[in-house]
């Protein structure tokens, strides 16, 4: 019984991000060039210099979170550069050639 609760209260505070609907709601406002409100609870949404998923983003990218304490949701919104934007594209077309197989690697050395 005890784990149980222990576990209920460890999901309570770990940080959530918004799902696509409620992105799409934030990106509006930024866009409307207001200050983003949180779709969920209406508290004002606080930007963090850093963002969470720092140690996924390409060389060079920058990013920050927009996140509601309330709610414990964060919203990571991500600065892509010329580099970055392209190492992305590349690291695709790679997992594409390994998708695709023996055939395919070879016709891209080709």
């Amino acid at each position: 019984m005890n784990a149980t609760l222990e576990a209920a209260s460890r999901r309570t505070l770990r940080w959530r991000t918004y799902d696509e609907r409620q992105s799409r709601r934030i990106d509006a406002q930024l866009r409307a060039g207001g200050h983003p409100c949180c779709p969920g609870c209406g508290a004002a949404l606080e930007a963090r210099p850093e963002t969470r998923v720092a140690r996924y983003l390409p060389l060079d990218a920058t990013g920050y979170d927009l996140e509601c304490r309330p709610c414990r949701r964060f919203r990571a919104v991500v600065r892509h550069t010329v580099r970055s934007l392209r190492l992305v594209r590349m690291r695709r077309f790679a997992a594409a050639v390994v998708a695709a197989g023996p055939a395919a690697r070879a016709l891209a050395t080709a």
